[in-house]
């Protein structure tokens, strides 16, 4: 009997997965793209050496959104993002306005940040894609019971916001097979999940 109510909710689980996979692939593959980059420059050729190494123009918006999402979960991991501060252009002036940028740029050159390096990362990427993506502060729920404060991304497509969270999917993770919990679902598919407070601004402002 236990085998088969684990075999059920595999199924269901796949199933699932499924849905929200074609959900995601027919979502992004009709938004409308507008390439934006940073004001940094050494962010905005870091971005254009990664997504040169893991998309090519035969892919689909989908599959370029997804690639940056999986190169996040598998090439980087949770830890203080040292790099941003070794940027050529760095100085506490420049970071006031471009704080994004330095940690977009740190976490793509050394793989190593915390949850708003992996959004920050992620954001520059799938900006430069074309998408109308951008961070959100908030909180989130912990495993343990609760709420932490939290950054995440979302892109918005059609006036609607889907969340994309590259560090709680590696997190899941925890190395092994990405479970894209977090990849393209509304709020209301992940009830209690998250608790936004505001968008962040500047360069990752949503588009005007």
């Amino acid at each position: 009997m236990k085998n088969f109510f684990a075999t059920c909710a595999a199924i269901f689980f796949l199933l699932t997965s499924s849905a929200n996979a074609a959900d995601a692939e027919y979502l992004l593959n009709n938004a409308s793209l507008k390439p934006t980059y940073t004001g940094l420059k050494s962010c905005n050729i870091i971005v254009q050496q990664t997504l040169a190494q893991i998309t090519n123009g035969n892919m689909t918006t989908y599959e370029k959104v997804k690639a940056c999402y999986d190169w996040l979960i598998k090439n980087c991991s949770y830890g203080s993002n040292k790099e941003l501060f070794k940027t050529p252009e760095f100085s506490t002036e420049l970071y006031k306005d471009y704080g994004g940028a330095f940690r977009a740029r740190g976490m793509l050159v050394g793989r190593v940040g915390v949850c708003t390096d992996y959004s920050y990362a992620f954001a520059a990427l799938t900006r430069a894609i074309g998408l109308n993506c951008y961070l959100v502060r908030g909180q989130t729920a912990r495993a343990t019971g609760g709420m932490s404060g939290h950054d995440w991304c979302v892109i918005k497509i059609n006036g609607v916001e889907y969340v994309f969270d590259p560090q709680i999917d590696d997190n899941i993770a925890k190395g092994g097979a990405i479970g894209y919990y977090r990849f393209c679902v509304t709020y209301d598919e992940t009830p209690g999940s998250y608790e936004p407070k505001g968008h962040s601004l500047g360069i990752f402002a949503p588009f005007k």
